[in-house]
């Protein structure tokens, strides 16, 4: 087990600044936040953010790039940043190197870990990996920076996923599948109890009695919500008061607005462009279903915010969303690029009040005991002990915890023993 007397140091390693508001930029957020009560806490990250508090007991190292020009930019800004951790890690005597995504924090941080022999963990969140050409999504769709990824993978000690679906990209991005684990995001289940602002929809022409359904999102290809658009005529044909809002911003946005106009839906499709956090808690209390009809996805979080608002959600039967939602149970599933169906799976939860609470309720049960960012953080815990008594006792795997699936990948069972694996 961990000394607790005296707790290893972390240093996770980001691309962007910190803390900040994203998907799996409020994953680390939270992660952080979490790991440092028991564990002390170092981010290396390109910037500090003004608008949201730092963790207490963290240390932020800020390591700005030193120049924007994109190929040498990259090249020269890899080369110091990867001598600055070096500086870093020899200073403050980092026990590990925890990366979100793989890349490029990764990269990083290889050369510490060479030289100091500093354990390496990657976590990767989607892009990194996952590559769909058809909606311009994922790294990878680089060839130099797939030779990189395939790289960092290599080097890696321990590779994380945020789902089981990602299981296959990992591997074909060059992931080794003994160091495959899967350990699925979270959230902080105490911000759900803070008070939310029921006016706030007044001023987007939401009324008490509107069946309203939310889209809360980048408003990317990937994530489809021209499909929902298209499924709407059907919707409000059956269903009057329901509206749809489109929370975000993306390069979708002006071919949606005009796809709304074309079908006559203005008035009940609403665009909010970015909202703020606490704006986005108040439209998530506030609705009735939350939809999300992607085609690719690693772990998203606001899936799970939805289900802890005790919403139900509509979303497609493929990646990572039969691991998060039992159809049926805490949501329905619907085929990908079917507005038909689409519309009838809003229709059913509109028309059956019960069934929507019920739903509801089931959903909130499931991120309680599934998605508890506290639980993550142990299991990501429980990874940092493995490496710990590989290091020691000659590569011994504590697995007690684990369980496998068809490709002898350990899954933490985090869901009832493995249920699905």
């Amino acid at each position: 087990m961990l000394d607790k007397k005296n707790p290893f140091r972390v240093c996770i390693l980001l691309p962007s600044k910190f803390p900040a508001i994203g998907g799996y930029e409020n994953l680390v957020y939270l992660l952080v936040q979490s790991l440092s009560k028991k564990v002390e806490v170092h981010v290396v990250c390109t910037g500090l953010s003004s608008t949201i508090p730092i963790p207490k007991n963290v240390k932020v190292h800020a390591i700005p790039p030193v120049t924007n020009i994109r190929v040498i930019g990259f090249i020269l800004n890899n080369l110091l940043n990867q001598f600055r951790v070096l500086r870093l890690a020899r200073k403050h005597k980092f026990d590990f190197f925890h990366a979100h995504p793989s890349f490029p924090p990764g990269l990083i941080a290889l050369l510490a870990k060479t030289l100091l022999k500093i354990p390496l963990v990657c976590t990767s969140h989607g892009a990194d990996i996952q590559v769909d050409p058809k909606v311009g999504y994922g790294s990878r769709n680089n060839k130099v920076i797939s030779w990189l990824v395939k790289l960092v993978l290599k080097n890696t000690d321990l590779h994380t996923v945020v789902s089981k679906s990602m299981i296959e990209d990992a591997i074909d991005a060059g992931s080794t599948p003994s160091k495959l684990r899967v350990v699925y995001n979270g959230i902080n289940l105490d911000s759900i109890l803070r008070g939310y602002n029921s006016q706030s929809l007044k001023k987007y022409g939401i009324e008490a009695e509107d069946f309203v359904i939310l889209f809360l999102s980048r408003l990317h290809p990937k994530k489809c919500p021209e499909d929902l658009v298209k499924a709407f005529p059907k919707v409000v044909e059956k269903v009057p008061n329901a509206k749809l809002i489109f929370a975000g911003k993306g390069e979708e946005e002006s071919k949606l607005k005009q796809l709304t106009t074309k079908l006559n839906l203005n008035n009940n499709i609403v665009f909010t462009g970015f909202v703020s956090e606490n704006e986005k808690w108040d439209l998530l209390k506030t609705c009735d279903v939350f939809v999300l009809p992607s085609v690719v996805e690693g772990h998203p979080i606001t899936v799970i915010e939805a289900m802890a608002c005790s919403k139900p959600v509509i979303a497609t039967n493929i990646g990572p969303f039969p691991e998060i939602i039992r159809d049926g149970e805490t949501g329905l599933l619907v085929p990908l690029h079917s507005p038909n169906e689409l519309a009838d799976a809003i229709i059913e939860l509109a028309l059956d009040d019960d069934k929507r609470k019920d739903m509801g309720k089931m959903a909130r049960r499931d991120v309680e005991e599934r998605f508890d960012i506290n639980k993550i953080a142990d299991e990501y815990l429980s990874i940092y002990e493995e490496l710990i008594n590989k290091k020691k006792k000659g590569n011994v795997i504590n697995g007690e915890k684990w369980c496998k699936d068809r490709h002898g990948i350990r899954i933490f069972c985090n869901d009832e023993g493995g249920r699905g694996v």
